[in-house]
């Protein structure tokens, strides 16, 4: 079950006079609180919309978790031009989003492999 959102009518209160931290004295002033939005359980569970669906990173890197170890690495560091940290993040963003465990599990390992690379380098 998820939630949604209900308005609920703002209301109104006295709030004390005070003396800040700074030393300012306030007066006593009748205040208005904005109305909020109250959560309500909700039986239609929601979906991810088609165009916010698919994973569309900024660099192709002919990267698929059919090919073998060395290809798949070799062609996501190509894609980046050699730049551990941003393969290690890119596999990342991959894994974090994939729905497919074999996807998600290669991606993770490679990720590490990169960022485990550039940490050494540095």
């Amino acid at each position: 079950m998820t939630t949604a959102l209900v308005k609920v009518e703002g209301t109104t209160y006295l709030r004390k006079a005070y003396t800040d931290r700074y030393g300012h004295k306030h007066k006593a002033v009748e205040v208005t609180r904005k109305p909020y939005k109250k959560k309500t359980k909700q039986s239609k569970k929601r979906r991810t919309s088609k165009n916010r669906k698919w994973f569309s990173p900024k660099v192709h890197m002919d990267w698929g978790k059919d090919m073998t170890l060395r290809k798949r690495r070799r062609n996501a560091l190509k894609s980046h031009k050699g730049d551990l940290l941003a393969t290690g993040r890119a596999l990342v963003a991959l894994a974090n989003v994939t729905q497919d465990r074999e996807t998600k599990i290669a991606a993770r390992k490679d990720a590490l492999h990169f960022l485990e690379l550039h940490k050494e380098s540095r």
